[in-house]
């Protein structure tokens, strides 16, 4: 019996003194990594978020680099410190003696002095800025692209730090080496857009000549529904004193009277449902419709019209008398299947404003019906809305519009999304009726392609002078069309003046 007393007494002094040791070598390293953390200092290089690639996996998002320097200053740094930032600037470095981050011109690696490479998420040669969207302090996407997939892309994020040796004044120490961590700084994870770089850069050069100061240009590849560009001015200035002063908002998605831009989708309808080309109509430049009158621009008398002269002329009254051979509420009908009155999504988390359309019962009113019939009244839509009409009036066929190409992984590979397919709403001998009433009215509005001007009120008065929205709307090249455009001014004088010249530089330009 004492003999196991014995035994058990050896052993809980056995577990005692090994619970102590364990104690206490736990605490001294607490105490030595406490120590560590005092005598060494981590300055924080750059911080990153998934990658925003074009359609050809070239990065729109970051758009640019910058130099940051890593310094620990000491004597042995002198000559590279002066050379990169200055001989004041340097002596001040050596005299605190810690270790310090500045921005730098050109690149250094020396054991004292290193400069990486740190992404610029939306720098000066930054493209389609009002897609891309926005971050807040946080980098978290305030809107567009970076809002919309803002988990994905934060999922992608990294860092990239130094840690440095210091006394206990903070003063690099000599000889000892600096720890680099890099924390996936610059994964290739992210997202691809359907937007093509070189179309974009086009797109928004011809915005910058035009006259266009607040307005936006929208282009499609008419045989994917795929958004190759999309831009909007004016340009955001991050540094505006305030955000009144540079709004930043993407035009295209936004909702506005349309205007004439909407009568070759009327002409479509008529002839799909056995209207002739040569239907005609005789214009005085007004007419009378219930207890309102309508007339032409400037009441211009464009005599006898066909659709083909009307298009040109874009004669509006021609315009009410096709809507009275017509169903009109089939029609409506047509429209709203084409996603008129309805919020389209480019991708999960971005979509155009849904606009509206009359109702049924509203064209019940002579007036609104002859309203509707060339693009005014209740008819409001974006320009997205309208790319996907003259995808249609180019082709027959609708995709819906798309920016989402497909998600990047880890390693740069892409993950296609499934395409949509096509849905024919057009008859083929609709759709060459179209592509050559279409080529007459561009060249009437002087311009290359097929399409149709439009200047549309908009009920907005400024010093007493109402705000019109002008547009040209089309698809190029006319017989045998690769892409469709929209183009807006805000406030403008007339589609012919102000963005078919646009639509015409941007068909000039392309390769």
């Amino acid at each position: 019996m004492e003999k196991r007393i014995v035994a058990l007494f050896s052993a809980v002094c056995i577990l005692l003194g090994a619970l102590l040791w364990r104690t206490m070598e736990v605490g001294r390293r607490q105490e030595t990594q406490a120590l560590q953390r005092a005598h060494t200092r981590v300055l924080t290089v750059g911080t990153s978020r998934g990658v925003i690639y074009d359609r050809n996996l070239q990065p729109l998002a970051p758009s640019d680099e910058r130099l940051v320097a890593v310094v620990a200053p000491c004597e042995a740094a002198m000559q590279t410190m002066t050379a990169l930032f200055g001989k004041d600037t340097a002596q001040q470095m050596l005299l605190r003696g810690a270790p310090c981050l500045a921005n730098a011109e050109t690149a250094a690696e020396t054991p004292f002095v290193r400069t990486f490479s740190v992404p610029v998420r939306r720098g000066d040669s930054a493209l389609a800025a009002h897609l891309i969207g926005t971050l807040n302090s946080e980098s978290h996407g305030t809107c567009g692209i970076e809002k919309a997939f803002d988990t994905l892309l934060n999922g992608f994020g990294g860092s990239l730090s130094v840690r440095f040796a210091v006394d206990a004044a903070g003063r690099v120490l000599p000889g000892e080496a600096k720890e680099i961590i890099d924390r996936t700084f610059k994964s290739k994870g992210g997202v691809a857009l359907t937007i093509d770089t070189e179309l974009q850069r086009i797109t928004e050069a011809a915005l910058q000549n035009s006259r266009i100061q607040s307005g936006c240009a929208v282009i499609m590849d008419v045989q994917t529904g795929e958004i190759r560009a999309m831009a909007s001015v004016p340009l955001f200035d991050t540094d505006a004193a305030s955000p009144s002063l540079s709004p930043f908002t993407n035009k295209a998605l936004g909702a506005y009277s349309v205007g004439s831009v909407f009568k070759p989708l009327l002409a479509a309808f008529a002839l799909e449902h056995g209207v002739k080309r040569s239907f005609s109509y005789t214009c005085t430049g007004t007419c009378q419709i219930g207890e309102t009158q309508f007339q032409c621009f400037g009441q211009k008398a464009h005599g006898k019209q066909t659709m083909k002269e009307a298009l040109e002329n874009s004669c509006n009254t021609y315009f009410i008398r096709l809507m009275q051979e017509i169903d009109e509420t089939a029609f409506l009908s047509f429209c709203e299947t084409l996603g008129f009155s309805r919020a389209i999504a480019l991708c999960d988390g971005l979509s155009c404003s849904k606009g509206s359309l009359p109702a049924a019962r509203d064209l019940l009113l002579p007036g609104e019906r002859a309203n509707f019939a060339f693009g005014q009244g209740k008819l409001l839509a974006s320009p997205v809305q309208l790319l996907s009409v003259y995808q249609l009036l180019a082709t027959g066929l609708q995709t819906p519009p798309t920016v989402l190409c497909g998600t990047v992984d880890e390693h740069g590979a892409l993950q296609r999304e499934t395409p949509f397919a096509p849905v024919r709403r057009l008859k083929e001998t609709t759709v060459r009726q179209m592509r050559t009433l279409l080529a007459a009215s561009a060249k009437a509005a002087d311009t290359v392609g097929a399409g149709k001007t439009g200047t549309a009120q908009s009920g907005i008065f400024e010093a007493e002078k109402e705000v019109c929205r002008t547009w040209f709307a089309g698809f190029f090249p006319a017989k045998a069309p690769r892409y469709a455009a929209v183009i807006l001014n805000e406030n403008g004088v007339s589609g012919a003046v102000d963005c078919a010249p646009v639509f015409g530089e941007i068909c000039r330009s392309l390769p």
